[in-house]
Order: structure tokens, then sequence, then C-alpha cells
């Protein structure tokens, strides 16, 4: 007989996952917080390493993965690939690095530091895709104004993205190491 007991965690998680980006996610979508992204990328780490600390066994975070996408499709306001594209990537990323390094908190860090390193590189791609090129000109036109009305016109466009990206990788890897001792407390919470 088959234990299905690891791939109906993953079902569930990725429903509690799915449940955040209905709520928590439609109602920060709707105000407008300029780190919307960032704040679901950290619920989504939390869910796939406590996941993962718990239940671990592989293709456990693509399928919560896949449930939650299935849910956001059901969301306020109807089908955007850009929450879409960031649920999935987030738990390759994390199914990716927990493969690879085992189940630590050292696999939470490196993970919760790609995936939201990775944040700003998709939301520059889907302004690209959505918008095209010439709204990323303006983009990039617009940043080097601002940083010259800063006093910082000796840095480019891409050095600033270069910067977002590693301030975001760091807060990537507190929160990987966060969602560790989140997954112990639950852990500790269900006896594990």
């Amino acid at each position: 007989m088959i234990d299905a007991r690891a791939w109906t965690s993953a079902a569930l998680i990725g429903a509690l996952w799915g449940a955040l980006e209905l709520s928590i996610g439609t109602a920060l979508h709707l105000s407008r917080i300029p780190i919307r992204g960032m704040v679901m990328a950290i619920l989504g780490l939390v869910c796939l390493v406590t996941l993962r600390r718990l239940r671990g066994g592989p293709g456990g975070c693509l399928l919560a993965g896949l449930v939650a996408a299935f849910l956001k499709v059901f969301t306020l306001g109807g089908l955007y690939p850009g929450p879409l594209i960031g649920i999935l990537l987030e738990a390759l990323v994390m199914e990716i690095v927990f493969d690879i390094l085992g189940p630590r908190r050292l696999s939470a860090v490196v993970g919760g530091a790609v995936v939201l390193g990775l944040t700003p590189v998709q939301m520059t791609l889907m302004v690209w895709v959505v918008a095209g090129r010439g709204t990323v000109e303006a983009t990039a036109q617009a940043a080097r104004e601002g940083l010259v009305w800063l006093g910082l016109g000796a840095f480019s466009a891409g050095a600033v993205l270069g910067g977002v990206i590693v301030v975001a990788a760091g807060v990537g890897a507190l929160a990987g190491w966060w969602a560790w001792s989140v997954s112990s407390g639950v852990g500790e919470r269900l006896g594990r």
C-alpha cells in the first residue's frame, strides 16, 4: 500500500498558501503596497519550508505550488500572470534547493535568497513582456533622472537594479532563516 500522507500534506500546505494568496495577496494588491510581491513570497517561503521540514520528500514543493497557483486563479480581479509565475517559480526553486542541500536551515536560507532575489528580475521581465521595451526604457530613464536628483548620478539604472536584487536576496536569506524557525515551532506543536 502506498503512503499518501506526504502528498496529502503537500496539497494541504498548497491550499493554505493559496488561501493566503486569496486573502492577504488580494488585500495587498488592492492596497497597491509596493513590496506586496515580496511579502507574498515570504509567506509562500514559510509554507514551503514548513512542508519540507515536516513532510520532506521530493515533489512536495512542486505540488504545493501547483495547488496554490490553481487557487490564485480565483482571486479578485481575475487571472494575472505575474503572481502565477512567481508562485510556480518559487515552488520550483525551493524544490531544487531542498533536493540538492536537503531539509536543513541552510536550504531555507539559500532558497529564500534566490526566491526573493529573483522577485525584482521577474517584475522587470513582466513589465517588458506586458508593456513592451519602451516602457522598460522609460522606467530606466526615470530611474536615471531620479538618481541624478538624489545626487547619485554616478550609478546606472543597471547598478541600482543590481543593488535592489542584492538587498532583496539579503531579505530573502533572513526570511529563510525565520521560516526555518517558524517550521520548528509548527513541528513542536504537532509533536514532531
